[in-house]
């Protein structure tokens, strides 16, 4: 439950509506295809786990974000309404389990994943608050019977939801930026029991610095989602959705939770990738065409090398120091494009063959609190007059 995500998409939303009443006309709707390599041995997948709709305080219908999902490029959604809150039952019931039937059909067809889940809500809203409002916020994807949810007592809701065979993550930590991220004992409770396994390291437009530690010290999933609750404008309009990325054995609902349950997804927000180092490294690779294997300068002259990204994920370098005679500038290889990467030479450069290799930060791909992946780049270069 996120009620800012309303107030962060309400112009833009409302924009789209001026634009699409004002036209006139309509068209076909067209997918981003927002490429990303795979890795060996996995297929990655584009998700986002938290949505809502009419079916508790959302304001769509449950085809509306599967559409959405389709035209954004993603592979895998879950809708997961409030198993408490249904401000909306006298027009269409507080059935959970008709969200996941309603958009079925719709997911089949366009080929997206649609995965079963709701969102456990304590303190439910106009209840009394015992622990602060928004800590008490999980959900569990892959649940059978959301009813049986519906416990006064956190810690049993989570029991239930993990008798079903749920995968579980603990929602915006950092609820609405009025609270601030902290491991509350009720959360260490639930921890403890095994009761949850992810947590969302970003939640909307939100990236929580205080939960990263917590991946590795608790040995959580990253989950990164839109928590959205109106129509999800392009990014054109609205930016970039957030996005969880999973590496998958299989395209399909058993992939999807088998990569949750092995911690192998990364969180993909604008241009940040946060996740594990053996993950990113692999995006790194799997984007970017190969160096030229020979380059040729004069002393005093600038190099310059094309570099392909097939990834709808950009890379920004920051050099580490090198060679003297021979330095990389700081660049961005611009997502989906060729971009020019320039390396002075020095006057006093050595002549002939010399093979180097070049270290480079690349500081939107994080890999730990405070690190970000580290790269190499082989190059030779013959020096001549």
């Amino acid at each position: 439950m996120r009620r800012a995500s309303r107030s962060w998409l309400g112009l833009a939303a409302g924009a789209l509506l001026l634009v699409a009443l004002g036209s006139g006309s309509s068209s076909a709707q067209e997918r981003d295809l927002l490429p990303v390599p795979d890795l060996p041995g996995f297929k990655t997948l584009k998700a986002d786990f938290h949505l809502h709709t009419v079916f508790s305080d959302g304001e769509v219908w449950p085809t509306v974000h599967v559409r959405d999902a389709w035209r954004d490029g993603l592979d895998a959604v879950a809708l997961t309404d409030h198993v408490e809150y249904h401000p909306h039952a006298s027009d269409v019931g507080v059935d959970l389990l008709r969200p996941y039937a309603v958009a079925r059909p719709l997911a089949d067809e366009l080929g997206i994943i649609l995965v079963p889940g709701v969102e456990i809500t304590r303190p439910a809203p106009g209840s009394p608050a015992t622990i602060p409002v928004g800590s008490g916020h999980f959900n569990a994807l892959f649940v059978t019977d959301p009813k049986a949810l519906e416990v006064p007592d956190l810690q049993e809701a989570l029991r239930r939801a993990q008798a079903q065979g749920a995968f579980v993550f603990w929602n915006h930590p950092g609820f609405m930026g009025t609270l601030e991220p902290r491991w509350h004992p009720h959360v260490e409770e639930a921890h403890r029991a095994g009761l949850f396994q992810g947590v969302e390291l970003v939640n909307g437009k939100d990236f929580y610095p205080a939960v990263y530690p917590w991946i590795a010290e608790k040995r959580l999933t990253i989950l990164c989602n839109s928590d959205i609750h109106l129509p999800t404008p392009p990014r054109a309009v609205g930016g970039p959705r957030p996005i969880t990325l999973l590496f998958a054995r299989t395209a399909d609902a058993a992939g999807v939770r088998e990569a949750l349950v092995a911690r192998r997804t990364a969180a993909w927000l604008g241009d940040d990738v946060w996740g594990a180092e053996e993950h990113l490294r692999g995006l790194w690779q799997g984007a970017l065409a190969p160096f030229p294997s020979a380059l040729s300068a004069r002393p005093g002259q600038r190099l310059v090398v094309r570099v392909e990204n097939a990834s709808a994920i950009p890379f920004r370098l920051r050099p580490h120091p090198g060679p003297a005679w021979v330095r990389l500038e700081a660049v961005t290889i611009q997502a989906r494009a060729t971009s020019l990467l320039y390396l002075p030479v020095a006057r006093d450069a050595p002549a002939g063959r010399q093979g180097i290799t070049l270290e480079v930060e690349v500081s939107n791909l994080h890999v730990g609190p405070g690190q970000e992946l580290v790269v190499t780049i082989p190059l030779e270069i013959t020096v001549g007059p």
